[in-house]
């Protein structure tokens, strides 16, 4: 039944031409994932097997001369499978730091703790009820000392600071924070992309977004640095369908399902 509605919600997004083994593949990587984020949460990461079974190509090297240029730099990634593991990779060495939200339950709390500490990434905990204005501060003071912020833009909001983008033939709100960053910075983003080289090992390449076009109408370039990204990754997932973890979101699910195509698509009845 699961793999019926990852099916269902691939077509509904990216039409009827996607691999007949998308829905199984997807489902081969979050399993790898769940796997592996147990054994780092409870051993660390550098003792678990993901260090051998996540590689980065020789790409990576678009990673660090970006930080060399010493305005930080922002990872703008989706949510892929395993995007938090290959973080804590990635941070091996580097600058990194993320902002976390904090848990008013303590044992959630707790754990959030213990799993970054496994990651072995710097955070900075995100008050609860923390406005826009002081977690902009947080994120540009990060980026003023050369450090490397990830974030994932792939959420839908209705919050009136949305940004509207165009997604899978609709039009979508989705927050602009990690592009508002990049204009206010002047901070490189980079993008990751997956290749599998089989269902428990995986390729992690990196580019490098355009910066954001130079106008004086800041909301004009957040939203075609936005728009840009949302392409990008429309066009990575069409490549690659099982990569992405948020087939089976609720919000996500809702979205496809009940707002129909500015183009019509035909989607096969699973």
């Amino acid at each position: 039944m699961l793999r019926a509605r990852v099916r269902r919600n691939m077509h509904l997004a990216l039409g009827s031409e996607i691999p007949a083994d998308a829905p199984r593949r997807y489902f081969r990587h979050v399993g790898w994932m769940q796997g592996a984020a147990l054994a780092a949460f409870h051993h660390g990461l550098a003792a678990s097997a993901v260090p051998e079974e996540a590689v980065f190509d020789d790409t990576l090297g678009v990673v660090d001369a970006a930080i060399a240029e010493g305005r930080g730099a922002i990872i703008v990634s989706p949510h892929w499978s395993g995007h938090e593991l290959l973080a804590g990779l990635m941070a091996v060495g580097r600058p990194m730091t993320m902002l976390v939200r904090q848990s008013s339950i303590p044992d959630h709390m707790a754990r959030k703790l213990k799993w970054y500490s496994a990651l072995g990434v710097e955070i900075i905990l995100r008050p609860d009820g923390a406005s826009r204005i002081k977690d902009a501060a947080a994120y540009l003071s990060i980026l003023r000392q050369g450090k490397v912020l990830a974030i994932t833009p792939d959420l839908l909001t209705s919050s009136d600071a949305a940004v509207e983008v165009e997604v899978f033939g609709r039009r979508a709100k989705v927050f602009g924070g990690a592009f508002a960053m990049a204009c206010a910075a002047r901070a490189p983003m980079l993008r990751p992309i997956l290749r599998w080289q089989s269902d428990a090992r995986v390729l992690v390449g990196w580019t490098r977004a355009d910066s954001p076009i130079d106008t004086a109408d800041r909301s004009v370039a957040i939203r075609t640095a936005a728009q840009d990204w949302f392409r990008w990754f429309e066009e990575s997932l069409r490549a690659a369908p099982e990569n992405w973890l948020f087939w089976l979101d609720k919000r996500w699910s809702r979205f496809l399902q009940d707002t129909p195509r500015r183009t019509s698509v035909p989607v096969p009845t699973p």
